[in-house]
């Protein structure tokens, strides 16, 4: 085991000005594919906790710390104050401030958002309920998008996470509550995750069922252009190929009509092969801290090296979810579920739809758009 780190440090939750501490079960989760970031926390006692020492309730706002670093800044869910002849406990569970766009519908005057990236698409839906949107370092927001329709009903998450897709950028929450738009993987952890040294626990799964020899990605299901003078059917077509299996299992993928079909089965073909080459090797690693070598917490969206038996990819990953453990049972651990970069990539979308009424043909018989 590994001593000279930073220690784990105590979870606070802060309501109302005041900080409270000594929390015997502790569950903090960090997301990177998805929103907001959540926690359970619990302590007990021999006698009733009265109304008065609850000084969180259901709805306040609130923010998570370990030690001095905040993990979540958002609500306080439930609480729940739970008596039996072998004592009284008083239970918190929380979210982070992005719930509302989970959970709410969204809202956009005129139901229409017109010539926008996919940031600013975020930070109009994101307005409402006061929630800041930001691009990490090295992102890109992406073209704008010509037209953005909201349906009634349909979730702010929603229309974010697509958009976000079109753009190549995860969507997720960061410690503050903010909504951030990142490329995969653009941090690494100080230290990785080894069997011996800090891993306590593993679980790696290699799986082969999903995975296909070729992928041959087409813009529509049938084949509509045959009759087009000089039309070139390989336009529409595109094979994406997986070497790591072992035979031949082909799939056929249909896309979106895109504006741009070369270009846009091309990509969908070769996201599909990685990201399910990707997602057959996941692993759920337990190790002994709540932080790296270089005491910083673990956190989701970094690289990090993975050294445990049972992994037959590279052993750089990406930390898809963490959650901090406090318990009797467990002691202090962090469990990482982590997954190949590949794996994390969005994948890509066309909010630019195609006429094929608009395809003609140049005069050297090659398939053009207007």
């Amino acid at each position: 085991m590994t001593d000279a780190r930073k220690p784990d440090g105590d979870l606070s939750i802060e309501v109302g000005g005041n900080a409270i501490t000594g929390w015997e079960t502790v569950e903090v989760t960090l997301r990177a594919e998805a929103f907001p970031n959540s926690f359970a926390i619990s302590h007990s006692s021999k006698e009733p906790i009265t109304s008065k020492a609850v000084v969180a309730k259901a709805g306040d706002p609130c923010v998570v710390k370990i030690g001095s670093d905040t993990v979540i800044t958002g609500y306080v869910d439930r609480d729940s104050n739970n008596t039996s002849p072998d004592g009284h406990t008083l239970s918190l569970i929380g979210r982070g401030k992005t719930q509302d766009l989970t959970d709410c519908s969204a809202e956009w005057e005129g139901g229409q958002i017109l010539s926008a990236t996919g940031l600013e698409i975020a930070k109009k839906l994101a307005a409402p309920y006061q929630i800041e949107v930001k691009l990490a370092p090295g992102a890109d927001a992406g073209q704008p998008v010509p037209q953005t329709n909201i349906n009634y009903g349909e979730t702010a998450a929603g229309i974010i996470q697509r958009n976000a897709r079109n753009a190549g950028l995860l969507a997720y929450e960061d410690a503050n509550g903010a909504l951030v738009l990142a490329r995969v993987g653009t941090v690494k952890a100080a230290s990785g995750a080894r069997y011996g040294v800090n891993v306590l626990e593993s679980s790696v799964t290699n799986s082969m069922d999903q995975r296909y020899s070729e992928v041959r990605c087409a813009a529509l299901s049938q084949n509509t252009f045959g009759d087009i003078a000089g039309g070139d059917d390989s336009f529409f077509y595109f094979t994406a190929s997986d070497p790591n299996v072992p035979r031949h299992r082909l799939m056929y993928l249909v896309t979106e009509a895109a504006f741009s079909p070369r270009f846009f089965t091309e990509l969908k073909a070769k996201w599909e092969a990685a990201h399910r080459a990707g997602r057959a090797a996941g692993a759920f690693v337990t190790v002994d801290s709540w932080r790296d070598s270089a005491g910083t917490l673990w956190t989701p969206n970094t690289l990090i090296e993975i050294d445990v038996p049972g992994l037959r990819t590279d052993k750089q990953m990406c930390i898809s979810e963490v959650t901090f453990h406090r318990s009797n049972d467990r002691g202090t651990v962090a469990d990482l579920f982590v997954m190949p970069p590949a794996a994390f990539v969005p994948e890509p979308i066309s909010l630019t739809n195609l006429n094929t009424a608009d395809i003609t043909p140049d005069a050297g018989s090659q398939l053009v758009l207007p």
